[in-house]
């Protein structure tokens, strides 16, 4: 975030002299401490981001490839006068978890010429593909495996899993501070 204020002050700047970059370093330390003590950001975060990047960078990279690709193969069918389409409706089921890999997922097929996410429940897609040789891929091609990769970082570190009895307790215990305070 810090590096993201910098950036921001430079740019909103329009020039760079020495002067310019000190101010910066110094507007952008005081906006990231209000950020971390009134917003609830913290450096956890920032180091998450960076953990994250180049899994992200790459996803970008393989996702734009794809594109081009997708796009190459439309334009083939489009110039090709003996094509004649068969459009399908594929459904398939994904193991991702979170529910920002599935979107992602369900964004990516539809940024890819010749397939649109028509629906998305609990990982279960549905997909109009505008030809049947389309729909290979779809359901473990590179894009579902790269997503699959990013959901293993975030899996969280073995933490004790805490129970209904001490989840009644700790909910007990915040009803009676409160009405200790009242």
């Amino acid at each position: 975030m810090f590096i993201l204020y910098f950036a921001l002050w430079v740019i909103l700047n329009g020039r760079w002299t020495t002067e310019i970059a000190l101010f910066g370093v110094a507007f952008a330390a005081i906006a990231y401490v209000f950020t971390c003590k009134f917003l609830g950001y913290s450096t956890k975060v920032d180091a998450a981001l960076f953990r994250r990047a180049p899994r992200a960078i790459h996803y970008g990279v393989l996702l734009l490839s794809e594109i081009v690709k997708a796009n190459i193969t439309v334009i083939r069918m489009i110039l090709n006068r003996n094509f004649e389409p068969k459009p399908q409706l594929v459904t398939f089921d994904t193991s991702l978890q979170r529910e920002r890999h599935r979107v992602t997922l369900a964004n990516s097929i539809t940024l890819t010429p010749g397939t649109i996410t028509v629906d998305l429940e609990e990982g279960r897609y549905l997909v109009h593909c505008l030809d049947e040789a389309m729909i290979e891929g779809l359901d473990d091609g590179v894009m579902v495996k790269a997503l699959e990769k990013m959901e293993k970082l975030h899996v969280p570190q073995s933490a004790p899993q805490q129970t209904a009895e001490t989840a009644a307790q700790a909910e007990n215990k915040e009803e009676e501070a409160q009405h200790n305070g009242d």
